[in-house]
């Protein structure tokens, strides 16, 4: 039976949501639209006229887009809802301010309706979004028929509306990813609250984990944990809430796990595992593939599906846009597109995509807040994660614009890097980089484009892939290969 959207009072409601391209927005936008709300929209790239997908899937979706210079701001909307990127100085927020319009984070507008459907809540510093789409995935093959909405766009998840981040369910499930950058991950009061892992990414991680401890005060029925995760014994769970500890066998942990992982075999696009002697199988590479198929469906089996169902599943599941990403081959040398951006999350990428070649590393820092918050750790990661024969071309910092402090840049990163013997280089321009890889790249190598907030960088990637077919030349003619063409390996 489809949800009662009474429960949600947005048939007479007017929203503008500004900054809506962004990967949180641009489904949230669209899923108030179908729950009745007349919304519009802005985002500064949409200002600039790059054709992002985003743009496309808001109009087809309902959202009527307009400028971003406080225009669609006016005081009959409902509420102003607005991105972490989107600065006080911005426009439409000075306007809002001006008349007085609510103003409510995208974090927290998602929370508000996540409270009133049965929800999977998502949290932890990284895989929350392949996690989030892996649960849906086993969700949807088990007969819930849920809603997801997530910050990545889910590939080949059945009843997805471009770009792929939201589906609208029967149900009254609703598996959703929360955001701890912005702290409103406290504010959802979920069923189940799935916790992946903690590290100190966009705020220090006892700020962080105040906020976990937040999520699961709220929870109702369940907690799902990754106890092999040692910085989350820190975040202290309510006695009266059931648990499901969840494990890598081999790897300590701080509480017994009730779901293992054994049995691990990581091959270089696929991993293998069993839980309770049940085989499951994951057509992605990387150990931490293994932790979050293993969260996701110890999530599915803390909301009712068995567990040999769930495992059966993940041989199916499609995948998440930028999570490890593949996306072509030209003569053995493999392309992919990754949203890696933290230390965490680029080691996770870089020793799962570890070829018996070189790697062949683009990486764009996501802002200069971000990078000067963990530059030595940046430093040790690549240090630690780089072979003699890998290559990092670090392009400049992404700016945003904005009033943020410029004051550190790629060149100290590079200079840093050379010092401990990792082959970093400046990659002034994408063509010059993409021409590098082109010309230096051999069979056996891999290419992978990383960051995150630049929603060009997915098109820079396809950029790769076309520098590799025309400079095949060297390597005798080139054979092209995309993921729907590829044999069997």
């Amino acid at each position: 039976m489809k949800p009662d959207l009474g429960a949600f009072p947005f048939r007479d409601r007017r929203y503008h949501f500004s900054g809506v391209g962004g990967s949180g927005m641009t489904p949230l936008a669209i899923l108030a639209v179908s729950l009745g709300a007349e919304v519009t929209g802005s985002d500064r790239n949409l200002d600039r006229g790059l054709p992002l997908p985003s743009f496309s899937a808001l109009r087809d979706g309902g959202v009527r887009l307009v400028p971003q210079d406080g225009s669609a701001v006016t005081p009959d909307l409902t509420a102003f809802v607005y991105s972490t990127a989107v600065e006080t100085a911005n426009p439409d927020f000075r306007r809002a301010t001006e008349l007085g319009v609510e103003r409510i984070r995208r974090g927290s507008f998602l929370a508000g309706i996540a409270g009133a459907r049965r929800a999977i809540a998502i949290a932890g510093t990284s895989g929350k979004s392949t996690v989030t789409a892996m649960t849906a995935h086993v969700l949807l093959e088990a007969g819930f028929d849920p809603t997801f909405l997530g910050g990545g766009a889910a590939v080949r998840l059945k009843g997805a509306v471009p770009p792929g981040s939201l589906r609208l369910g029967e149900s009254d499930w609703f598996v959703v990813e929360t955001d701890e950058s912005d702290g409103s991950v406290a504010e959802f009061a979920p069923a189940i609250a799935v916790l992946t892992n903690l590290s100190r990414d966009h705020k220090e991680i006892d700020e962080t984990a105040r906020a976990f401890e937040a999520l699961l005060e709220n929870t109702r029925e369940r907690a799902v944990i990754h106890s092999g995760d040692p910085i989350l014994e820190r975040v202290r769970c309510p006695d009266r809430l059931p648990r499901i500890y969840a494990a890598i066998e081999g790897v300590p942990t701080w509480a017994p796990a009730d779901l293992v992982a054994r049995s691990v075999r990581l091959s270089p696009d696929s991993v293998r595992f069993k839980v309770d002697r049940v085989e499951v199988s994951v057509p992605f590479p990387g150990a931490m593939t293994v932790e979050n198929a293993l969260l996701a469906i110890a999530a599915a089996v803390a909301a009712g599906v068995p567990l040999e169902r769930a495992a059966a599943a993940m041989a199916s599941f499609g995948g998440v846009r930028r999570r490890l990403e593949p996306i072509g081959a030209v003569d053995g040398i493999d392309v992919f597109d990754d949203f890696g951006h933290n230390p965490v999350k680029i080691r996770a990428a870089l020793e799962a995509l570890r070829p018996k070649g070189s790697l062949w590393v683009y990486y764009q820092p996501h802002g200069y807040a971000p990078t000067r918050f963990f530059k030595d750790e940046l430093i040790e990661t690549l240090r630690v994660v780089m072979r003699p024969q890998d290559h990092l071309l670090l392009a400049p910092i992404y700016d945003a614009g904005g009033t943020t402090d410029r004051s550190i840049c790629s060149e100290e990163i590079v200079e840093a890097l050379r010092k401990v013997h990792v082959d970093a280089t400046l990659a002034a321009t994408r063509a010059g980089a993409a021409l590098e890889i082109a010309k230096r790249a051999r069979a056996g190598d891999r290419a992978v484009v990383m960051g995150a907030r630049d929603d060009t960088l997915p098109a820079f990637a396809r950029e790769i892939l076309a520098a590799l077919e025309e400079h095949a030349g060297s390597r005798g003619e080139a054979r092209a290969e995309t993921p729907a063409t590829r044999p069997a390996r």
